[in-house]
């Protein structure tokens, strides 16, 4: 079907990006370095534990807040793995930028 075959052109389009360049360099710099990874993988879980609380309609509790803020702060100061999760950031938008196009273009949700 061409819609596929468009959908897999976009693929090929978006790994030749900028966006997905350096979130390519990005990942490849953090997977070299363990203590990287570590910190990482900490801060995405805090922070799906913090968000999770906040989705169900509740208040993460002071526990939670402070160790967000604590690994947030070591990321911040941890060069690969600030510059990586900004890249993915940056890719994400990306991605949410194409998804609203669509959407707007087929009028999806457009029930209100």
């Amino acid at each position: 079907m061409a819609t596929y075959d468009k959908a897999h052109e976009l693929a090929r389009d978006l790994k030749l990006s900028d966006e997905y360049k350096e979130y390519q360099r990005a990942r490849q710099e953090l997977e070299k370095n363990e203590a990287a990874m570590s910190i990482l993988k900490d801060y995405q879980a805090k922070r799906w534990e913090f968000e999770m609380d906040l989705f169900s309609g509740g208040e993460p509790d002071s526990a939670k807040k402070e160790a967000l803020e604590k690994v947030s702060a070591l990321v911040n100061m941890h060069g690969p793995v600030k510059r990586f999760i900004e890249a993915e950031a940056r890719i994400m938008v990306v991605m949410t930028d194409i998804q609203k196009i669509l959407t707007e273009a087929l009028n999806l949700l457009d029930y209100r």
